[in-house]
């Protein structure tokens, strides 16, 4: 017997949520056992501890003439002629020790300027990179603020500042994993082609955020001395202070906050500025350097004294073109979360045989719904402020006014205008004393 009914199914696909705004890597030159170009995932500060690149025993350390020339146990992996920051520790005497720009001069050895003759080294001690301390600090300050969020370790290879910028370019380029923000070491952040690169991602279409840690030693601070940097929106400067524990990482604070946002109506996106963070020591810093910091988009790690609380926060919470972070990563969940929303309902739309998307205004009108509920879901996730209306020219007079996008299954007619919200900066309350009874 034939069926009586016969029972059609089609199937509608919800798209899988982007994780970008919450992937970032810690960017390291040689401070890791990885091979250039990898990367690894950290949950915890333990994962980090199994790749880092092992300490080097010293087995001659000679001075001569305003410079020491080192020899190690084994090969330091530091292309011939190279310089970069090295660290040496343990020796006796003791000056020997320190953190210096070292030159290869072969496959075991390097040198380094010292003016004062230490003497002779009656105890041997270890060498490691500086990156490698760098990365230790970054991973330390970042699961000081809970391991609620994994972070990567990009490795671009050991080498000069130079060579990693242009590693650095090379892998955003073509990346394995594409990174929202990235932690920068100081060698390269204060390389002089660091900043083209930032500049190069810094188009308001552009998803990609580089967090730096960058001392001021002058005194009084010169605002000149962030001046690569001035204007660049993909630029999150936070200020670390001198006497900084080695441990202490205050931009890897400052983006372990940002990631951590995951928008949703239970868990609102909230300003960046006076955000709470942990195991971070604040500098000590004068209302005048606050206001220099401030005024060039620089952010630093305060407290909540005025509000009578002791715990750490971030203070103006900005990038370098004087935009609140928020501002951005709003405009990126925008500008990520349309892509996905009309991408799949135009794929879906063509799964769908009882109720096709096709080009018409029936179809303008679907995609206007998909499109204004998202900026709803952004209202309600506290991240565009309300209301946000939007728009989409009608069929007929689109197609009046572009006659060659149909055939080519094309419509530009959708628009929107939106504001992201952004938190209070400062407060004036007028009083006024009287005593004149109401």
């Amino acid at each position: 017997m034939p069926n009586i009914v016969n029972v059609v199914v089609s199937q509608q696909v919800a798209s899988a949520p982007s994780t970008l705004q919450r992937t970032g890597a810690f960017v390291t030159q040689g401070g890791t056992t990885l091979t250039a170009g990898s990367t690894a995932l950290l949950t915890q500060m333990s994962d980090l501890t199994a790749i880092l690149s092992s300490p080097i025993a010293t087995t001659s350390l000679v001075w001569n003439t305003g410079v020491v020339t080192v020899t190690l146990a084994s090969p330091h992996g530091i292309p011939l002629t190279d310089t970069l920051l090295g660290i040496i520790s343990g020796v006796t005497p003791t000056a020997y020790n320190g953190t210096f720009t070292i030159t290869s001069t072969g496959t075991n050895t390097f040198t380094y300027a010292l003016v004062s003759n230490p003497g002779t080294a009656t105890v041997q001690g270890t060498y490691v990179t500086e990156a490698e301390q760098d990365l230790v600090a970054m991973a330390t300050t970042y699961f000081a603020q809970g391991t609620g969020n994994a972070v990567y370790v990009l490795e671009l290879g050991i080498g000069t500042a130079a060579q990693g910028v242009t590693a650095l370019a090379a892998y955003m380029a073509n990346p394995t994993i594409p990174f929202y923000s990235y932690c920068v070491t100081t060698e390269v952040s204060s390389n002089s082609t660091m900043p083209a690169l930032v500049l190069a991602n810094s188009s308001p279409t552009s998803k990609v955020y580089f967090f730096i840690s960058v001392q001021d030693i002058t005194t009084p601070m010169n605002a000149d001395s962030y001046g690569p940097y001035e204007g660049n929106k993909a630029a999150v400067i936070v200020y670390e202070d001198l006497s900084a524990p080695v441990t202490q990482w205050s931009a890897a604070a400052v983006m372990a906050q940002t990631l951590n946002y995951n928008p949703a109506a239970n868990n609102l996106a909230s300003p960046l500025e006076y955000t709470f963070v942990y195991g971070v020591i604040p500098p000590v810093l004068t209302n005048a350097q606050q206001t220099t910091l401030a005024a060039i988009g620089v952010n630093w790690i305060g407290t909540g004294a005025q509000g009578q609380i002791s715990t750490s926060l971030i203070e103006n919470g900005e990038c370098m073109d004087l935009h609140p972070f928020n501002y951005w990563y709003s405009t990126d969940w925008v500008n990520i979360n349309a892509a996905i929303a009309l991408s799949a309902a135009i794929i879906n739309g063509s799964n769908t045989p009882t109720n096709p998307l096709y080009y018409n205004q029936a179809g303008i009108n679907s995609l206007q719904q998909v499109a204004q509920a998202l900026m709803n879901n952004g209202i309600s996730f506290g991240l565009i402020l309300s209301p946000c209306t939007v728009n989409a020219i009608s069929f007929v007079s689109y197609i009046a006014q572009h006659p060659s996008d149909y055939a080519a299954g094309i419509y530009n007619g959708l628009s929107v205008t939106f504001v992201p919200l952004r938190g209070f900066n400062s407060i004036t309350i007028y009083l006024t004393a009287s005593n004149i009874p109401v």
